[in-house]
């Protein structure tokens, strides 16, 4: 059988000042802090129960160290192996627990220069005693949290001189499908929507209009509980002074959304609301031209958060 990917798991990102983002991460958006290992720190949402969804790892400039996708079983990690040696991308692999909490992973750059990994084992340790739920199905207590935490890794936004290309080759070779697209007025396309699952979006791939530009992540979307929680995580981030690149609602996915961003490393974690999922195996992508609407944001502006390259 063709190996197969389950979900998005985990992005892993660099920062000039490790302890001055986490006040960001952390205190403001209310990420938990799972473990620090050889300076890194791993993260996760109140939600999750696997190792982390995010790790942050100080380094001379703000960047991306890749993005991990888990596998849909163990024996699709060298599948995907296999496959991508076979189209002459150069496969490494990771040791287990050479990230921490992970099993045995490959690491390969995309034809255009996105980093990402594939795993498939996560640990899933216990939240701390004097912060676990008394509920064996949720692992914090929500009243030992952030309130506005964000609950669940939902999607990445990712910028390519050749987005088109690339979210083709994802679909070819990764097994995503696309779930929506969106095209500008002279035909081309502007971003294609995928999901290896029933989500709307995992990979929002979006063209770059400078088409030399390096490889870029502009943001990692996490799910919050309902639209309120959008409007509490702005009125919390303006509390805390932590910049917000606009909220509202997308026409594409019919996502709510509020851009949190971190003003060290200007990585950017968007609150995301609503949506719908997608289980029809027949399912035809929503195809969006530009003539369609007078704006992408359907509710409120996208003030534009800052792309960081890998």
């Amino acid at each position: 059988m063709a190996p197969e990917l389950h979900s998005l798991g985990h992005v892993a990102l660099t920062t000039p000042d490790l302890e001055a983002s986490l006040y960001c991460f952390e205190d403001a958006i209310g990420f938990e802090e799972v473990e620090r290992v050889d300076g890194t720190v791993y993260l996760r949402a109140p939600d999750e129960f696997s190792h982390h969804s995010l790790s942050l790892a100080e380094a001379d400039e703000a960047g991306v160290d890749h993005v991990g996708w888990q596998a849909a079983d163990e024996e699709s990690v060298a599948g995907f192996a296999d496959s991508l040696e076979g189209e002459g991308i150069d496969v490494s692999w990771v040791d287990a627990g050479e990230e921490a909490g992970q099993g045995e992973a490959i690491r390969f750059s995309t034809p255009t220069g996105h980093r990402f990994e594939i795993f498939y084992h996560m640990d899933k340790p216990d939240a701390p005693e004097e912060t676990r739920s008394k509920l064996k199905n949720k692992p914090y207590a929500d009243v030992k949290t952030n309130p506005v935490a964000p609950r669940r890794i939902d999607h990445v936004q990712i910028w390519d001189g050749d987005a088109l290309t690339l979210a083709r080759w994802m679909c070819e070779h990764l097994g995503f499908r696309v779930q929506e697209s969106w095209d500008n007025e002279d035909g081309s396309r502007w971003g294609t929507f995928i999901s290896a699952n029933g989500v709307k979006i995992e990979a929002a791939v979006v063209q770059d209009p400078d088409e030399s530009a390096p490889p870029k992540l502009n943001h990692v979307a996490y799910k919050v509980g309902t639209n309120e929680d959008i409007f509490a995580a702005a009125a919390a981030m303006r509390e805390m002074e932590i910049p917000v690149d606009g909220f509202g609602q997308h026409a594409i996915s019919r996502g709510s959304f509020c851009y949190a961003r971190d003003p060290v490393s200007d990585h950017t974690i968007e609150f995301n609301g609503a949506g719908y999922l997608v289980f029809d195996p027949e399912w035809e992508p929503v195809r969006w031209q530009a003539e369609d609407l007078i704006d992408r944001q359907w509710a409120g502006q996208h003030g534009g958060s800052v792309n960081v390259t890998y």
